[in-house]
């Protein structure tokens, strides 16, 4: 899944550095909420918020200027875009 969703990335031109630096950040986000990928898929929809700037772990969500954020964001517009393409 994280390999689609750096493809994905770079069908919506984003730098190829780019691309892996979001893949790396939903990896190490897992591993340090020792997260599957599976779950963090599943429960999008909670997780995010708790990164967002009100959220409890807003500061691990501003590492890197926000990337850890926007990483997260674009995650779960990947994953929208999947459901999206299962249902046509």
């Amino acid at each position: 899944m994280l390999n689609a969703f750096r493809i994905w990335l770079l069908e919506k031109n984003y730098s190829v550095l780019t691309s892996e630096d979001y893949m790396g950040r939903i990896e190490r986000l897992c591993k340090k909420e020792q997260f599957t990928l599976e779950h963090l898929a599943k429960n999008i929809k909670s997780i995010l918020p708790l990164y967002e700037q009100n959220g409890e772990k807003a500061c691990y969500g501003r590492r890197s200027h926000g990337s850890v954020r926007a990483s997260l964001h674009h995650f779960s517009a990947f994953l929208t875009t999947l459901t999206a393409e299962s249902v046509k």
